[in-house]
């Protein structure tokens, strides 16, 4: 809501106005709030102006009051209300100091009032004062933000439920999207818990909680002239997909481990952000193109020019054979290849992203030879079965039954994880050490 609290000039028009002596309804009329946040806010920040010491207040009870002998002197016989000052003098458990009509109703305060009504007044004295008012509002609005409302009940259930999928590379929105119901709190109150300390798990264990690095800006650079591209550009691309926008279009890149060893092969289905990942014995064309004719006799070739139909890469040397990748043993077409321009991984920005779920699990500059392809497999199960905010926190792999089909998910292995049992970290994949 806009303009949902007062401001410091807001503050400072009412004391005005209550020095002018003014309704209540004229000030909110001008400042355009309900007359009742404007009587809020001179009540909760009005503040009782100090007294001299001999200074006398009537008690409001004094009519009524049959107290006697609180003094101590049992002689007396008189009603201690008519000991004139005994109620302020001697503070009678019963004394409650009686208030002017302006302060028990509205203006609520004294602003205003004349110095010849304040001689003959024995109220206490309330003042409104704007910066006064304001600086308090400043204060409780810091003081609301600090620290926690929550039981340490709900502290301990809170982190019984975070903390260990924290710890197996969820992300805190992926966490609250899947146990909404069961955590008292925002997914924006369970980042400041982890900021703050207040769970098991600590910033350096989301898996985003990093300082990204100024993007390098390359400069101006020729047009490749690479043969095997031409005809085939991300221009020629986009013209493609204008004039056939039922195409399925696929994102295909290789994930590198150390120099010379495994590599992996990665295809990316941007209908559905699912993604596939295939171990490579090297980074060749011969291993590229064994991996796609694979795929397209376990499918058939009809399956896979729907599924397949356009294939986006990069110009790696794995890809520079278009020819022998859009077509089958048979020589029959079964996709359509196009390239991406030089420097520009953005352009299939999807897959890059993908990326940094198989980096998660297998830092960069780790070789892949010891990994099979069931735990390639295995892999890309717990990153498909991982819910993505931009599908509206669904998981790739319930998308992928959708627009790809059961049986082809089930044709190479991939079945759903539960969310509980995710893990995006090197425990996944990582082999035990026999001595």
């Amino acid at each position: 809501m806009k303009n949902k609290h007062l401001s410091l000039e807001n503050r400072i028009t009412i004391q005005m106005m209550l020095d002018e002596r003014k309704p209540i309804h004229a000030i909110a009329r001008v400042l355009g709030k309900p007359d009742s946040t404007i009587s809020r806010e001179i009540i909760r920040n009005r503040y009782q102006k100090s007294e001299r010491p001999h200074t006398y207040h009537p008690c409001s009870k004094t009519r009524n009051c049959m107290l006697t002998h609180i003094c101590g002197n049992m002689s007396c016989r008189k009603l201690c209300a008519h000991c004139v000052g005994y109620c302020h003098t001697y503070q009678c458990p019963e004394y409650e100091p009686e208030l002017c009509k302006f302060i028990k109703n509205a203006p609520f305060v004294c602003n205003g009032c004349d110095v010849s009504v304040r001689r003959q007044c024995y109220s206490a004295r309330y003042i409104y004062n704007a910066r006064q008012a304001h600086a308090a509002y400043e204060n409780k609005l810091r003081e609301t933000r600090q620290g926690t409302s929550l039981t340490p009940e709900d502290m301990k259930q809170i982190d019984s439920i975070v903390s260990p999928l924290l710890l197996q590379g969820q992300s805190i929105q992926a966490i609250y999207t899947a146990h909404r119901k069961e955590l008292p709190c925002s997914a924006r109150s369970l980042y400041n818990y982890v900021d703050g300390c207040y769970l098991t798990a600590r910033n350096i264990d989301l898996p985003r909680k990093v300082r990204y690095k100024a993007r390098y800006k390359h400069d101006n650079r020729a047009t490749s002239g690479q043969k095997f591209c031409i005809g085939r550009t991300y221009n020629d691309f986009k013209e493609f997909i204008k004039n056939n926008p039922d195409m399925s279009v696929c994102e295909m890149d290789t994930v590198i481990g150390s120099q010379g060893g495994k590599v992996i092969l990665t295809l990316l289905f941007r209908s559905c952000s699912f993604m596939m990942a295939f171990l490579l014995k090297n980074k060749t064309q011969e291993s590229v193109i064994t991996v796609l004719n694979s795929i397209c006799r376990a499918i058939g070739i009809e399956t896979f020019r729907r599924l397949f139909g356009v294939i986006l890469t990069d110009r790696g040397t794995e890809f520079s054979n278009p020819l022998a990748l859009e077509c089958d043993e048979y020589g029959e077409i079964k996709t359509h290849i196009f390239y991406c321009d030089p420097y520009c991984s953005w352009q299939k920005g999807m897959i890059e992203k993908n990326h940094e779920f198989i980096r998660c699990i297998i830092p960069s500059g780790r070789s892949f030879d010891s990994l099979t392809q069931a735990d390639v497999t295995l892999m890309m199960n717990h990153i498909n079965s991982y819910p993505r905010k931009g599908l509206n926190d669904n998981a790739p792999i319930t998308l992928a039954e959708f627009f790809l089909g059961k049986q082809f998910l089930e044709q190479f292995g991939f079945e759903q994880i539960p969310q509980r049992e995710i893990i995006l970290k090197p425990a996944l994949v990582r082999k035990p050490k026999f001595k």
